[in-house]
């Protein structure tokens, strides 16, 4: 007998509860990049190879959705270690496909090669074998960005070419296949330029995928964006003969590759349309050159970079406008040109791109410290300081003050000190909580002023004076520790500690005895 027809509709629903829907495939990144400075024998050392392979991984974890656990830092290793590493991305790939996932695979790698061998660590790996190795991991589309001399001939063997005017857009760029851009064509070299801290391609690559390269302005970088304004920097950056980057294709299938959302990060510089000029922003305390961007009138740049101390730099005839910069927690900073100061170009040059603009600073501290006399309790103490540093290091003068009252035997006593304190020290600036160590010496000098209970009443009775104020003067030494929190602007705030070992003359305790200070306050940069 067959149920009723709404018995059906019923039994089908319960089943369709009970079987929830295959969730949608998701489309995984996977990157393996690759730096080795150390090439053949005959090979000159790179220097920065490895680091422009460290850049390129910290941006796509950063901005082009690849996992930091799903990302392969591969640097100056052999060619057997580089294809055991290309093994474990190709079985993590047929893992993803297993569960019905697809992945695209972006591989990088800058070194020394020479007639399409690259040379690693005394060893060799074609770069045939490295495209076709991307090929077959069985990735849905695989996109391979090498920078090393005459790497253009790779891509050359696919029949893309170099062509005199490289400012295309690709309207559709495809997701299925394998996309290969060099950094130089046949028989070019590919520059490593030391103001750059790494190589030219690389850094014009890097900048236009932070959100330079944005001609859309849709705060998406795509694959066509990216390299046609690498090609643009680096032909007009390049010296002596030139080098010309080069690409070539093999897709099937519609859509665009974006490579980098800029509008995705957490932190950001911001240029307003009315400026115009050559910005160079260089991270602190290593001066390390994170973008430099060519800035049009008209158009508004949002230029992602990760939250940490920079300065900015911008060139005007014999002139540069420095910007101290800090983005410790996220959040956009707008570029204002008033904001700059402006030095010579001599001055800056000689100190090697860094001057210290603000390294004078006033700082206002609260602080707990334990007792100077034994058994009185611990008591508050407010304090003002002028700093001044030279980079990482720093020096301190300060002043304090404090007034307490507690009871004595038959007394009650009033205690009052001044103090005067130096302390010198270390700061590591590159953290985005800015840790600090140091030593100081304290003088301290302190004033007791004692009232007998009833005392109106003795010096009537017996005619005597008051008690005699007690003074004394001690000194204090001991390590400082603490961390300073960058705030908007020029603010700070610190919270810090202090180990003393303090003499001070007494007749009722030792006159050497261990203390402790905690302080907490904020300063303003000037």
């Amino acid at each position: 007998m067959t149920p009723p027809r709404p018995l059906w509709l019923l039994l089908a629903a319960l089943l369709l509860l009970l079987c929830p829907p295959r969730a949608a495939a998701a489309t995984v990144r996977l990157l393996v990049s690759i730096g080795a400075n150390v090439g053949d024998p005959d090979d000159a050392v790179l220097s920065f190879a490895d680091d422009d392979a460290g850049r390129v991984r910290q941006l796509f974890v950063e901005l082009g959705e690849v996992r930091a656990d799903r990302s392969y830092l591969v640097v100056d290793q052999p060619a057997s270690v580089v294809r055991q590493r290309l093994a474990e991305v190709t079985g993590r790939i047929a893992e993803l496909r297993a569960a019905g996932d697809d992945a695209v695979l972006i591989v990088y790698v800058s070194a020394h090669a020479k007639g399409g061998v690259l040379h690693l660590g005394g060893t060799h790996l074609p770069l045939a074998e490295l495209r076709d190795s991307a090929r077959q991991a069985g990735a849905r589309l695989s996109v391979l960005l090498v920078d090393a001399c005459e790497s253009g001939t790779l891509a050359r063997r696919k029949g893309g070419r170099a062509g005199p005017e490289f400012a295309v857009s690709l309207e559709q760029i495809p997701l299925h296949g394998q996309v290969v851009i060099s950094s130089s064509g046949p028989g070019e070299s590919s520059e490593e330029w030391d103001s750059l801290k790494g190589s030219l391609f690389t850094h014009h690559l890097l900048t236009g995928l932070r959100g330079d390269a944005d001609v859309e302005d849709d705060g998406r970088v795509s694959l066509a964006e990216a390299y046609a304004y690498a090609y643009r920097r680096t032909v007009a950056g390049a010296a002596g003969a030139g080098q010309h980057p080069a690409y070539s294709w093999e897709l099937a299938g519609t859509g665009e590759l974006i490579l980098t959302e800029p509008r995705a990060a957490r932190s950001a510089l911001v240029f307003p349309a009315a400026l115009a000029g050559r910005y160079v922003v260089a991270s602190q305390p290593r001066p390390d050159v994170v973008a430099e961007v060519e800035k049009t009138a008209g158009r508004p740049l949002r230029l992602a970079v990760p939250p940490g101390r920079y300065l900015l730099r911008k060139r005007a005839g014999a002139s540069t406008g420095l910007l101290e910069l800090e983005l410790p927690y996220g959040g956009e900073r707008q570029v204002r040109e008033e904001e700059l100061t402006w030095r010579r170009y001599t001055e800056v040059a000689l100190k090697g791109g860094h001057v210290e603009l603000r390294g004078s600073a006033l700082l206002g501290l609260v602080r707990m410290e334990s007792a100077p006399v034994l058994g009185t309790g611990a008591r508050l103490a407010g304090s003002l300081g002028y700093r001044h540093s030279w980079g990482p290091w720093w020096a301190l003068g300060t002043v304090s003050f404090s007034q307490t009252g507690y009871p004595g035997v038959g007394l009650e006593i009033r205690e009052r000190s001044l103090g005067a304190g130096v302390a010198a020290g270390y700061r590591w600036l590159e953290w985005t909580l800015v840790p600090y160590v140091g030593l100081g010496v304290e003088l301290t000098g302190m004033e007791q002023q004692l009232r007998r209970e009833r005392e109106e009443e003795i010096e009537d009775t017996f005619d005597v004076p008051p008690l005699p104020p007690h003074r004394t003067l001690g000194v204090g030494l001991g390590p400082i520790a603490g961390v300073e929190v960058p705030l908007p602007g020029q603010a700070f705030a610190l919270l810090q500690g202090q180990l003393l070992l303090r003499y001070l003359p007494s007749k009722e305790q030792p006159a050497l005895l261990p203390a402790g200070l905690v302080s907490a306050g904020a300063g303003w940069r000037f």
